[in-house]
């Protein structure tokens, strides 16, 4: 070789490198370009590499099992259109897929692929391509080829192809995972925007950062109005912003509060009752990013449980006279039973029954309300709940003995803890689990009750039919009334549930059941050993 022939191979070597840094600043400042969308970078992209590698043709391929289509064409006019399908097996690209890297071919025809039908039916010469990965999945192949032979393709050709190929990987994952975004974004958008209550989301610093049309409707805030303040604007005060909310917000960031009511301010400054429920607002990798909260106007909720609750107690304190003489006549009567006739005697006995149930009914919803309002005070002191346990049991026995089922205090030989609390309303609520306990069963049955192992709480268990499960979920409401099936025709309030919850509550407690249908029913009740705010 000549000194002038190493000369122009120094040169074309230099040619050679300075196209390729070129082409390197090109796919740079593309893949940096915010103005353009995945097509447009495909189409630059197969017009760069064209021009690099010298060869008039570029394909990106989609391959779906033996199915080669043509997706992305950068070419002359003898190049196939987008959407043209091929045999996998008939085309350049199956070598590259059973190669998993660059293939390339500077003179097919004096290859190993010369009787390949891919050759043969297209007659390329020259050809390089690599496959194309969006994440793990290997999708189809980014090709150039020409009919031309050239010259073989140097070490920077393939290693720039491969990039390419790496590059316009990333960029469809990219622009996969935008779209896929962008179409959650759009239903996340349309639910909201659908959903009749107010939803508010702020973020740490307590701005508000997206509210619905619900929200505008409710607070008659225009959005603009809202977005970017802080929630201060929603509260009564800033007085009742700072210390309520405060309070919220550092609850919430560790929990989800459930269902909380509070007083809620308008635009126009009026305030309504508001059912709130809030959550952490968490990315992907479980960062919290703020706070979301779904609010609802319940004024008419309040106002008719308000009305109701003042028709029960006032129906209730109007019966208690009444009911009071009609009993009274009714001992009288009693007095005279012998000279009743025996007809006379069995509807004395029925009114008597009626009377005393009319009157167990009126006591429990005015119980009930005690415990429900400010008025309720407890008389708090030491309690020892083993001796509480087996007082109940003995003030059941006659009761019991009635229905032919025994009760049982069990000890667990346990040291008793230290509970402070009301003893005639714990009491009560034995009194009640033990009864119901006892209509719940067959006779022959034993009813057993005992304290906690660790002394702070005590369990009543039945072996009867279980609790159904259509009543299980509504067993602590008012005037939740048990089936035959279960309580064998015994009548009772509806309300002496309801009232068991609303002394345990009361007490700091915690009460539960687990059942069983056809095998019976244990409640437990535990409490702290020094329950806080015991009377509020």
């Amino acid at each position: 070789m000549t000194y002038s022939d190493l000369q122009l191979a120094q040169r074309d070597q230099n040619d050679a490198l300075a196209r390729h840094d070129a082409a390197l600043r090109q796919l740079f400042n593309l893949s940096l370009d915010p103005d353009l969308d995945i097509d447009n970078k495909i189409a630059l992209l197969l017009k760069l590499g064209c021009d690099v590698l010298e060869l008039p043709l570029g394909i990106v391929s989609r391959i779906e099992d033996s199915v080669y289509t043509v997706h992305y064409v950068n070419g002359p006019d003898w190049a196939p259109t987008t959407g043209t399908t091929f045999e996998l097996s008939e085309t350049y690209c199956s070598h590259t897929l059973i190669a998993d890297d660059v293939k390339h071919f500077h003179h097919a025809g004096d290859s190993e692929i010369a009787n390949h039908p891919c050759y043969l039916g297209f007659g390329l010469e020259g050809y390089i391509g690599v496959p194309l990965r969006v994440g793990t999945e290997r999708v189809g192949t980014l090709n150039f080829s020409g009919p031309e032979e050239r010259r073989p393709f140097t070490a920077l050709e393939i290693e720039f192809v491969r990039l390419l190929g790496r590059w316009l990987g990333q960029e469809w994952l990219k622009s996969n995972k935008a779209q896929e975004l962008a179409e959650k974004t759009m239903l996340l958008n349309a639910i909201i925007e659908a959903v009749p209550d107010a939803i508010i989301a702020a973020g740490d610093d307590r701005q508000i950062q997206m509210v619905n049309s619900a929200t505008e409707n409710l607070f008659g805030f225009d959005r603009d109005d809202l977005i970017g303040r802080t929630t201060s604007v929603l509260y009564p005060s800033l007085e009742e912003y700072e210390r309520q909310g405060e309070h919220i917000y550092r609850k919430v960031k560790e929990t989800t509060i459930g269902r909380f009511e509070m007083k809620l301010r308008k635009q126009d400054g009026s305030l309504f009752p508001g059912e709130v429920f809030m959550a952490p607002l968490m990315d992907e990798e479980n960062m919290r990013l703020g706070l979301v909260g779904v609010i609802r106007d319940i004024s008419n909720e309040t106002a008719l449980r308000r009305a109701k609750d003042e028709l029960i107690s006032t129906v209730s304190h109007e019966l208690r006279t009444p009911i009071t003489s009609a009993k009274g006549a009714l001992k009288l009567l009693e007095l005279e039973r012998g000279n009743l006739s025996a007809k006379m005697q069995k509807m004395l006995d029925a009114a008597t029954r009626n009377v005393d149930r009319l009157v167990l009914l009126v006591e429990n919803i005015l119980d009930f309300e005690r415990l429900n309002s400010n008025e309720f005070v407890s008389d708090l002191r030491n309690i020892d709940l083993s001796a509480l346990v087996v007082r109940a049991v003995e003030d059941i026995r006659p009761f019991a003995a009635e229905h032919n089922v025994s009760v049982a205090a069990i000890s667990n030989g346990a040291a008793a803890s230290p509970i402070i609390g009301d003893e005639n309303r714990l009491l009560q609520v034995l009194s009640n689990l033990l009864s119901n306990a006892v209509k719940a069963s067959t006779p022959g049955d034993t009813v057993e009750a005992g304290t906690t192992s660790d002394g702070l709480g005590f369990w009543v268990r039945d072996h009867g039919n279980g609790i159904p499960e259509s009543m299980q979920k509504s067993l602590f409401q008012r005037f939740t009334r048990a089936p035959k099936s279960y309580s064998k025709g015994h009548k009772g309030t509806g309300l002496g549930m309801s009232i068991v919850k609303a002394i345990v509550d009361h007490h700091g407690g915690r009460i539960e059941f687990d059942t069983v249908e056809g095998h019976g029913t244990t409640f437990t009740i535990s409490f702290l050993a020094e329950p806080a705010n015991q009377s509020s």
